[in-house]
């Protein structure tokens, strides 16, 4: 059986279609959702309007593909913008529902996707929220979001390294203190892009970006090169998506100092994130409940 999974992020409307938990192909369409969500607390009418065009062509090509069920899903954007409704409603519309997950499901949704072995730190910096969570194969030890990302912090501090890096720093202050772990991984359109600009890609290439080893100081020194480029240097920079060009500079800070915070100097990238978790929870959990529920008749 072949399944969509459909991920209304705060920066991307993202398409995974799948032949049981076998990924087929990925495609994303930017529509900057969560941008001015910080500084409104509210989602802009166009901004709502295109992500609905996205999501709703994104599901006629799910059709297309003879998709048995298509999940559509929404993020930190969605949940925590005071007209979330008025978004649903929209879709709604269209005939599509969307499930809205909680901040921390987000997390744990990025764990199922991305996990590997042994006891693992997985983290996910999105436009609008960055989760952590560490646990191994037999559960979660620890999952927390915090609603920081790359709209949030250009919103906020545009460019500006100070009020970044203070933004920044008072924010991830709210994990805490997290378990020990093996290895570190990361998810999201930050991570992967890094890896793509350090890689010159002209097209992206999941099989390079699945388990790349970036550098706390790849980062730092990627972030402050793309900081002092112009924007129309920055748009003919390899590997650095266009709708990405100023909002890198607030993820690369972010990235940097989450590995800082947890004492690594590298991390592992994985491809295989929220979207692969998502859909291993609706069909895995949803057999299992099924599998009880008859035992028990």
């Amino acid at each position: 059986m072949k399944y969509a999974v459909i991920d209304v992020g705060s920066n991307s409307v993202r398409l995974m279609v799948s032949e049981e938990l076998e990924r087929i192909y990925k495609k994303i369409n930017t529509t900057r959702l969560g941008m001015g969500l910080a500084l409104t607390g509210r989602l802009d009418g166009d901004r709502m309007a295109e992500t609905a065009a996205a999501v709703e062509q994104f599901v006629q090509e799910a059709k297309a593909e003879l998709c048995e069920e298509i999940f559509v899903f929404a993020t930190e954007a969605v949940r925590s913008a005071a007209n979330r409704e008025e978004f649903v409603a929209l879709l709604a519309d269209k005939g599509i529902d969307v499930e809205v997950v909680g901040s921390e499901d987000e997390a744990k949704l990025g764990f199922a996707g991305a996990y590997t072995q042994g006891v693992c730190c997985i983290l996910d910096i999105g436009g609008g929220s960055a989760e952590l969570a560490v646990g191994d194969s037999d559960g979660l030890s620890y999952a927390k979001s915090l609603p920081i990302g790359l709209m949030r912090i250009y919103d906020k501090c545009q460019e500006d390294i100070v009020a970044i890096d203070s933004y920044v720093a008072d924010i991830i202050s709210q994990y805490g203190k997290t378990p020990n772990f093996d290895n570190l991984l990361a998810i999201g359109g930050t991570a992967t892009t890094f890896v793509a600009i350090k890689e010159k890609m002209t097209s992206y290439d999941s099989n390079v970006v699945d388990g790349y080893v970036l550098t706390k100081s790849d980062i730092e020194e990627m972030t402050e090169r793309i900081r002092l480029m112009s924007m129309q240097d920055r748009l003919l920079l390899p590997g650095l998506e266009p709708k990405r060009a100023n909002v890198i500079v607030g993820g690369g800070r972010l990235l940097s100092a989450i590995m800082e915070m947890l004492g690594r100097d590298s991390l592992i990238v994985r491809d295989s994130d929220n979207q692969e978790g998502y859909l291993y929870v609706r069909l895995y959990v949803r057999r299992e409940e099924s599998r009880r529920n008859f035992t028990r008749q």
